[in-house]
């Protein structure tokens, strides 16, 4: 058995030989403009440098057999930057003597040899990266003339230093890019064999095939850089209309992607210059559909939302595996990324249709055309007939909605005019006016000074009592009012009132009721003091004019409560830690001369608080409206006894004001508070 091993081995590389020289090209198989592939007909490989491979009759039986010819690492010698490809091939009788057309591809450098004659060099190849020089055959015209009698050999002498070391940054590049449009992928080369005359670059296209002339990608490149250039101009002399800005930059992008796309698909560039030219050209792809979403947002939004850093985190994602996961994978992913956006730019459309904005439809037009396009861009293999539809029909839809909203702004800028020219007219009737009410805020503002004088200078000193008073206008002159009388026997006359309105007449009801309050606190009966000040206050005959009024009289820990038309009187209770509301309903003074006013009687006892307030703090609104009310002043009387009637009165006025959160002042704010001292 040993004995036949010898034979077996060489009958088995003769096999495989007789096999491989079985190859054979036929007219059919190039029939139409068809290619036969040969990057997988079982090319032979070394990972060496010598001129004796070109030889058609060098005996490469020992080489490894590539299953590709752009992945000779894969084979047990792996790639070291240079190295050999042999093919044998065999030719039909009716191919014999005539041209073909061998077309190649890679980012190295490369020399080709059929049957021992260097036929074309592409680039210069090196043993080392200085010594190469990168050039991309791109399906250049290659005239191979095979014949039929006998095994043809192909041999190339192939470079590319870049990738040379395996775990270098460009091969590790290399290997993970997948197929991209110009049919360019792997470390080694592409071939193919077309009859002559039909190449590719004859036709306008790279080796990867493209459906549209270059002839129309420049027309279009022009196009949508002449609109965007002109839409950045408009936005540079009317920046308010931000929409030209985003669509300006959105179609600078579309047109630098046709730019670049021209040179990348048709260019002969070596490996740096061919992924620049990617890099580019992938990232204008994926970022102009943003620029179209910022340019929906601007047009029929009030700004641009957050979920816009979610599309662009999705766009820098897309560009990311376009580069560096096999095709399969991209091409996916950037369709359903193209979705994603074409559904978005969709729904701002419909909604801006469903709202009746103006020229909503016209854009619906150009985002519908333009998600064709899109969609077409995302296909390997696109219509160049609906690209064109869509492309430049978007182009005319959304640059007629931007011209008729500029001749619109145009038209309002106009109307806005004639309303200054109004304004202006009346300009010195308002200066007039301006003077008549700088001389009524200067006798606000006397009446205010009085208004203010009339309140008591000191608050009165009584060793069982903390007393603590408060008052703020809502405007120039409040209808608010507090005083105090302190009597010849230690009684402790105190009141509370708010009058209807504010301003002049409001301060006027005022100081008349100061006046009689001077006059009658001596009074020991409340309701007779309300009886007077009423009587006299109708006789005024103020029009309308009220005063609302709580007044109580304290003596010792004894308290009478009487109130004409103000909020209740409220008392906590340090023994049982509760709130107690004394309520009156009675009508304010200076409306009935004869009406009947209560009074009741309290007994306080040590550490009691007693509130007087006019409506103006639990009436207090909020930004939403919302009025402060009673229940939140009782809870935080409860909080606050413990502390000084000053310290009480803080924080109710912070509670007023933290809870106004900066709205203006309606009503005036007045409160007197008084606490019974305990003994020492």
């Amino acid at each position: 058995m040993l004995r036949r091993l010898p034979f077996l081995a060489t009958l088995f590389l003769l096999t495989v030989v007789t096999v491989q020289a079985q190859t054979v090209l036929t007219a059919d198989q190039l029939q139409n403009g068809q290619a036969v592939e040969l990057d997988k007909l079982g090319w032979k490989y070394a990972p060496d440098d010598d001129p004796r491979f070109a030889d058609p009759q060098f005996d490469d039986r020992a080489w490894a057999t590539l299953a590709s010819s752009a992945k000779p690492q894969e084979s047990p010698s792996g790639w070291h930057g240079i190295g050999w490809f042999r093919l044998h091939l065999r030719v039909a009788p009716e191919l014999a003597n005539q041209a073909l057309n061998l077309e190649m591809a890679h980012l190295g450098a490369s020399e080709i040899y059929v049957n021992g004659k260097l036929i074309r060099r592409f680039g210069v190849v090196g043993k080392m990266l200085a010594e190469e020089t990168g050039f991309n055959p791109n399906a250049l015209p290659l005239a191979v003339v095979l014949q039929a009698d006998s095994e043809q050999v192909i041999a190339v002498r192939y470079s590319i230093q870049q990738a040379a070391d395996p775990n270098s940054f460009f091969a590790w590049f290399m290997l993970q890019g997948g197929e991209n449009a110009n049919g360019i992928a792997g470390i080694g080369f592409h071939s193919r064999f077309r009859e002559f005359g039909t190449t590719a670059s004859q036709r306008g296209v790279g080796y990867g095939g493209w459906p549209f002339p270059f002839g129309y990608l420049a027309v279009q490149a022009t196009a949508f850089l002449a609109f965007g250039i002109l839409h950045l101009l408009l936005f540079a002399f009317f920046a308010r209309q931000r929409s030209n800005l985003f669509y300006g930059l959105f179609l600078l992008g579309f047109g630098i992607n046709d730019a670049v796309n021209v040179p990348y698909l048709a260019g002969h560039y070596g490996m740096t210059g061919f992924y620049l030219l990617l890099f580019v050209s992938t990232v204008a792809m994926q970022l102009l559909p943003l620029a179209l979403l910022a340019f929906l947002y601007s047009a029929f939004t009030p700004g641009l939302p957050r979920r816009m850093w979610g599309f662009l985190a999705g766009a820098l994602c897309v560009i990311f595996w376009w580069q560096v996961w096999p095709v399969k994978n991209w091409q996916v992913i950037g369709t359903l990324y193209a979705v994603v956006i074409v559904l978005e730019a969709l729904r701002l459309v419909v909604g801006a249709i469903r709202r009746r904005l103006p020229g909503a439809g016209i854009v619906g037009v150009g985002v519908l055309l333009f998600s064709l396009t899109l969609v077409q861009m995302s296909l390997i293999s696109p219509i160049p007939l609906l690209y064109a539809i869509g492309s430049f029909g978007m182009i005319l839809s959304l640059s007629l909605y931007l011209a008729r909203d500029y001749a619109r702004t145009n038209k309002h800028l106009e109307e806005q005019l004639v309303q200054v020219k109004q304004l202006s007219a009346a300009a010195l009737e308002h200066e007039k006016v301006k003077a008549e009410n700088e001389r009524r805020a200067a006798e606000l503002e006397e009446a205010r000074q009085l208004q203010l004088s009339m309140l008591p200078k000191k608050l009165p000193s009584l060793p069982h009592l903390d007393i603590a008073a408060y008052m703020k206008t809502a405007s120039e002159v409040g209808g608010d009012y507090y005083d105090f009388h302190l009597g010849d026997d230690g009684t402790l006359t105190i009141a509370v009132g708010d009058a209807t309105g504010h301003g002049l007449k409001a301060g006027t009801l005022v100081s008349s009721v100061k006046s009689l309050f001077v006059s009658l606190a001596y009074h020991p009966d409340i309701p007779h003091i309300f009886h007077r000040i009423s009587a006299v206050l109708k006789e005024m005959k103020l029009r309308g004019l009220f005063m609302a009024m709580t007044m109580v009289k304290v003596q010792g820990q004894q308290m009478s409560v009487s109130i004409a038309g103000m909020p209740s009187v409220l008392i906590y209770r340090a023994l049982s830690a509760e709130v107690e509301e004394i309520a009156m309903r009675a009508l304010p003074l200076g409306g009935v001369t004869k009406y009947q006013y209560q009074q009741q009687e309290v007994t306080l006892a040590a550490d009691d608080v007693v509130v007087l307030m006019s409506d103006g703090l639990p009436e207090r609104f909020n930004a939403s409206g919302e009025m402060l009310e009673y229940e939140r002043i009782h809870n935080a009387l409860l909080a606050l006894a413990s502390q000084s009637s000053a310290e009480i009165i803080v924080a109710l006025t912070r509670l007023g004001d933290e809870w106004s959160a900066g709205r203006a002042q309606d009503d005036d704010v007045t409160f007197v508070v008084l606490k019974i001292k305990g003994p020492s």
